[in-house]
C-alpha cells in the first residue's frame, strides 16, 4: 500500500494482529512510533500532508514503571556484597542509593563533575535534558576523596580496559541473584535491579517527610506528575505540615501572653 493511502482502519488491523499473536502493548508502541516517524519523514519531504494515521488508534495502556524499592535492610546486605565481590560496582550502587542518580548519570560521570570541597556533584547532560547538582552525604564524599583522583575529562568508573560504561556490570546482578532479591518474583517491575536503587533512593526520602517539590528537584524530574508517584510513600505528610501549623499558633500565642499583648486576626 503507498505511504499516502496507508488508513486508520490499516493501523487497525497491524493492532489486532500484534496484539492476537500476544505480543506486549509496548511492541505495539514501537511499531506505532516507527509508523510515526517514517510518517512524519514523508510530510517534512512533501510526500504526504495529513496526520499519521496511528493518531486516531488508541494504543492499550501500560504502566511499566518500577514500583519496587528496598528496605534498609536489604540495602545493606546488596551494599555489603557488592563490597566484597567488586569494589567499583558497590561504589557505583552507593551512589546511586545515596543521591538517586540514574546508571547513566553514574557512568557518565567525570572528574571534573566531582566538588569534594562543597560536596557538589554535577550532572551534565541528564535524561531530562536540564543539568542539576546532586548533593554528597558524607559517606559519598569519603568515598570520592578516598578515589585515586584522575584527569578532569577521565571518568569517575570506567569500564574494564576504559571508557564509558553503558550498562550496570554483571556483578550487580550477580550478586543480587546470589542475595535471592528476585526470587520467585515474575512482575518486572518488582525486580530488583541498578534502577531500583535510585526508587530507594526516592522512597526513603519520602516516607521521611521531604516534600514532593524537592523530591522532584533531586531527582531531576521534568515535570512533578513522574515525581508523584511516590507521594503514596508519605501518609503522614499533610499531618505533619498541620502539626507544624499548630506548633507556630501555640508558639506565637505564647509570645503574646508573654509580652501582656493581645493581638487580633482577621481574615
Amino acid at each position: 500500500v503507498p505511504l499516502k493511502d496507508i488508513k486508520p482502519f490499516a493501523i487497525e488491523k497491524i493492532k489486532k494482529n500484534v496484539l492476537g499473536a500476544g505480543k506486549a502493548p509496548r511492541t505495539l508502541q514501537y511499531i506505532f512510533a516507527t509508523i510515526r516517524q517514517a510518517w512524519n519523514h514523508a510530510r517534512r519531504d512533501g510526500l504526504v500532508s495529513s496526520d499519521s494515521p496511528t493518531k486516531n488508534v488508541k494504543v492499550p495502556k501500560i504502566d511499566n514503571r518500577r514500583v519496587r524499592f528496598m528496605n534498609h535492610k536489604e540495602a545493606k546486605n546488596l551494599l555489603t556484597a557488592l563490597k566484597d565481590a567488586d569494589r567499583r560496582t558497590h561504589d557505583m550502587a552507593l551512589l546511586s542509593i545515596q543521591t538517586g542518580l540514574r546508571f547513566g548519570e553514574v557512568a557518565s560521570l567525570k572528574w571534573s563533575n566531582i566538588d569534594t570541597g562543597n560536596g557538589i556533584i554535577s550532572i551534565m547532560n541528564p535524561k531530562g535534558g536540564r543539568g542539576r547538582a546532586a548533593f554528597m552525604t558524607a559517606q559519598i564524599k569519603a568515598m570520592f576523596e578516598a578515589m585515586t583522583r584522575k584527569g578532569p575529562d577521565d571518568f569517575v568508573f570506567n569500564k574494564d580496559g576504559g571508557g564509558l560504561l553503558k550498562e550496570a556490570p554483571k556483578v550487580f546482578a550477580e550478586v543480587v541473584a546470589g542475595l535471592e532479591l528476585n526470587k520467585g518474583i515474575t512482575d518486572r517491575r518488582q525486580r530488583v535491579t541498578f534502577h531500583t536503587l535510585r526508587h530507594t533512593f526516592a522512597s526513603w526520602h519520602a516516607m521521611a517527610g521531604t516534600d514532593i517539590y524537592t523530591l522532584k528537584e533531586l531527582l531531576g524530574h521534568s515535570v512533578i506528575a513522574v515525581t508523584e508517584r511516590y507521594s503514596h510513600l508519605s501518609p503522614g505528610a499533610l499531618q505533619n505540615a498541620t502539626r507544624t501549623l499548630e506548633r507556630a499558633i501555640e508558639s506565637a500565642g505564647q509570645e503574646n501572653t508573654d509580652g501582656g499583648q493581645v493581638v487580633e486576626l482577621r481574615k
